[in-house]
């Protein structure tokens, strides 16, 4: 029996990762970025005068994968960036999903 490629055991790190403990300790993903995008976009707003942003859900999971993404540019990735990145977009599709119906 041959192993599993790498990237099937990435995604089912990504996997196990957001549908285990984290959604217990933090709750759906949606609601937790929904309120990270509405504190995010008033920092904005205040920090530069006025310029209004009207960040999303799914715009904090992507940027979560930017932020992910940049960690790699050091040299010293470690094992989890990638499953943290898939987990993200994985996120971020769940969230267009979730604003896609409330319209």
């Amino acid at each position: 029996m041959s192993a599993k490629p790498h990237r099937v055991q990435l995604l089912e790190e990504a996997a196990r990762l957001t549908s285990g403990d984290r959604d217990v300790e933090y709750g759906p993903p949606f609601n937790n970025l929904s309120d990270c995008a509405s504190l995010w976009s008033a920092y904005i707003e205040a920090k530069y005068s006025g310029r209004s942003l009207n960040l999303t859900s799914e715009d904090i999971a992507w940027l979560n994968v930017l932020q992910k993404m940049a960690r790699t540019f050091a040299g010293k990735v470690k094992p989890d960036t990638y499953a943290d990145a898939a987990a993200y977009s994985a996120i971020a599709g769940e969230c267009a999903n979730i604003e896609e119906s409330m319209r």
